[in-house]
């Protein structure tokens, strides 16, 4: 199964950021648990995932939301969602996966928190 998605990794300062386009779903979610873990291991004290630039997100992208809070929790790591469209906060707020996380509107607002 081939994916409709691209991750990207950015560090800024001692903010790890990974940037997610194109539909998050099951032909895409080993692709970002792959970034992610990459992430995480350079030992950020922030982690930022944007997904500003997703265009499609299904089941699979909550459960890597879920996924990731637990392993930065258990990593002494801060993790902040960044989302500014219904198509992905919508679903967060129907399974109640936006009080797991913290999630804001803009990169510079996760950025400036760091």
């Amino acid at each position: 199964m081939s994916s409709n998605a691209a991750v990207g990794l950015e560090q800024v300062g001692p903010v790890m950021v990974v940037r997610v386009t194109g539909e998050l779903d099951m032909a895409s979610e080993d692709l970002l648990r792959r970034h992610l873990t990459e992430a995480m291991a350079a030992e950020p004290e922030t982690l930022v995932l944007d997904l500003t630039g997703v265009t499609f997100f299904a089941s699979a992208g909550l459960h890597v939301l879920v996924d990731v809070q637990h392993d930065a929790t258990a990593k002494g790591l801060d993790l902040r969602v960044v989302a500014d469209s219904r198509i992905v906060l919508r679903p967060m707020e129907i399974t109640g996966v936006d009080q797991l996380v913290t999630v804001v509107s803009s990169v510079d607002q996760a950025l400036a928190h760091s």
